[in-house]
């Protein structure tokens, strides 16, 4: 818990505790609808106690964890039958032995804004790990706070508060398998002025995502389908809320703000080898496009407004090895000149026909825009999100993309009328991110440091051999950042393939993974702090250690939770 936000309790439990006392109405109301009698329910938080009394009176087996203990004393004070079951305690990591789960019911209330975002995660997987399957969790939360100011995380108390929106918190669960059951907006039940949150989730056995692909559907489908724009936007923003979600920010109202470079470098790759492979028609002196992306470009019609630029990009790498020479070098920042000066002509170039195109008309069945943008310093900007929406793409992110390079190819293969078939179109799309699966420097650093490295996995000598193993498997996030590659003999990788390895082992193995990234980080500071960055969303400068193995835990649960994906230890 944040310390400044526990010192303020632990000196004031005196006057807060009785002034909890005198609510009658707030979260308590609900729990005859939400708990039954003879449930073990937890209570993260009990502060004064109150909840916990409630949930007695009505008969469930009510236990609970307080950090505060000055706390803790005024709630055994004023409640004397919770004495054996209130505990010192917090989360993440900090619950008592003395209380296991499985927990039929856990409850938050009045907590979730204390807990920092680089915990947020870690407390969400808790939660999940506790609570049995068919379990509900209960979470209420500020959804407005007058007493913080806009972009700050403390009240005027020096209290932690961050002010998450109710989207967001539901995604966060929802990326975990929970279900949300019902949601209440109501008044704060001590007449401040602001609105509480309460949100009831359901622990699912199933995987998560429900029926949302429908609504994206509705957005692929409701224009007349010129050009492929709209489908390059849908996919860009699916990879981006699958692997790079922390780059993304949550604004007011609900609505996630993406930036514009990270998508136009997704629409470079996706782009690429529908420039490189065109080839000449029955005229030989005059060429034909073999891939056209808009209708009426193979009849000679004016071309897609960056066809031109990264068609020269293209040929200028092309010598130098194609997209594969140009990924290791953008990689290892080490382009040529020639070739970044056009790269960035290329980028400005797509970054302006994304937002002139399919986020200023992009729309759903009913004619609704689903998108808009951001203006920014210097060419920069953001494309902005409904919430809702970008839920959608973070819970079938992979769903989305298959059906999106599916509809892409048979769309490029009709404005072809015939000159393409859709099956060679898909491999086309499919290889925008082969050329990213091989690191040859960090392989190369890995093998001159051999006699200093361990398998990460196993802790064994690799010997002559040495593998080195996507974490989170490629096949998954068709993405090398360096964090993510570690070294491991070639039986283990061999065994591991495409699986992901358990939180178990995640966490037996942290010195050894955090001994790789430093080995790594003293070898391409830049590249390996650029990565991380890429990960967690913010700037990675001297104390990066602690983040990003928070940021990796994160990572590999999402990921597993989204893919269905098994789970290896050796």
């Amino acid at each position: 818990m944040d310390e400044a936000t526990l010192e303020y309790y632990e000196q004031n439990a005196a006057t807060i505790a009785p002034g909890y006392e005198t609510v009658s109405a707030g979260v308590s109301a609900l729990f005859p609808f939400v708990f039954k009698p003879g449930q073990r329910v937890l209570d993260i938080g009990a502060g004064s106690g109150r909840d916990m009394a409630r949930l007695l009176s009505l008969g469930i087996d009510a236990f609970g964890i307080e950090p505060s203990d000055s706390m803790r004393k005024a709630a055994v004070a004023a409640h004397p039958d919770l004495s054996a079951r209130l505990f010192a305690g917090h989360i993440p990591g900090g619950l008592p032995l003395t209380l296991p789960g499985p927990w039929d019911g856990i409850m938050l209330s009045a907590v979730i804004m204390h807990i920092p975002d680089a915990e947020l995660f870690d407390v969400a997987l808790e939660l999940r790990e506790q609570l049995a399957v068919g379990g509900k969790l209960l979470v209420s939360a500020p959804e407005t706070r007058p007493d913080v100011s806009p972009g700050a995380s403390r009240d005027n108390r020096g209290r932690l508060m961050i002010v998450r929106s109710p989207t967001q918190l539901r995604l966060l669960f929802e990326r975990l398998g929970f279900e949300l059951e019902n949601q209440w907006t109501s008044a704060d039940s001590t007449g401040r002025p602001f609105l509480w949150t309460t949100l009831l989730f359901r622990r699912s056995a199933d995987s998560p995502g429900g029926g949302a692909l429908g609504r994206v559907a509705s957005i692929i489908n409701a224009d007349r389908k010129v050009a492929t724009y709209k489908l390059a936007l849908i996919r860009a923003l699916c990879e981006i809320a699958m692997t790079s979600w922390a780059s993304v920010s949550w604004e007011a109202g609900g609505v996630v703000s993406v930036p514009l470079a990270l998508v136009a470098e997704r629409w470079v790759r996706y782009y690429w080898p529908l420039m490189g492979s065109g080839s000449r028609s029955r005229d030989a002196d005059e060429p034909s496009v073999r891939f056209p992306q808009i209708n009426g470009e193979g009849k000679g019609a004016k071309p897609i407004a960056f066809r031109s630029v990264l068609s020269e990009l293209v040929n200028e790498c092309r010598p130098l090895g194609g997209l594969t020479a140009f990924a290791r070098m953008q990689l290892e920042a080490r382009l040529p000149p020639a070739v970044g000066r056009l790269y960035v002509r290329a980028l400005r170039t797509v970054g302006s026909t994304i937002v002139r195109g399919p986020v200023q008309f992009a729309g759903n069945a009913q004619g609704k825009p689903e998108f808009s943008f951001q203006p920014g310093t210097q060419g920069t900007g953001r494309i902005l999100v409904r919430g809702d929406i970008w839920r959608e793409f973070s819970l079938l992110g992979h769903w989305i993309c298959d059906a999106v390079i599916l509809r892409w190819s048979e769309m490029t293969a009709r404005l072809s009328e015939g000159g393409v078939q859709a099956g060679t179109v898909i491999n086309l799309l499919l290889q925008s991110a082969e050329p990213y699966r091989q690191d040859p420097a960090i392989r190369e650093f890995y093998t001159t440091h051999r006699d200093e490295l361990r398998c990460t996995w196993t802790d064994k000598r690799p010997g002559a051999g040495l593998d080195v193993d996507h974490a989170i498997p490629f096949a998954f996030w068709q993405a090398s950042p360096a964090w993510n590659l570690l070294p491991a003999a070639p039986s283990v990788n061999n065994a591991k393939r495409d699986r992901l390895p358990t939180a178990a082992l995640v966490r037996r193995r942290e010195e050894a993974i955090v001994s790789c990234w430093r080995l790594v980080h003293g070898a391409f500071p830049e590249r390996f702090l650029r990565d991380a960055t890429g990960l967690l969303g913010a700037a990675s400068g001297r104390d990066w250690e602690r983040p990003l193995l928070a940021g990796f835990v994160e990572a590999i649960e999402y990921t597993a939770s989204m893919r269905g994906a098994d789970r290896w230890e050796p």
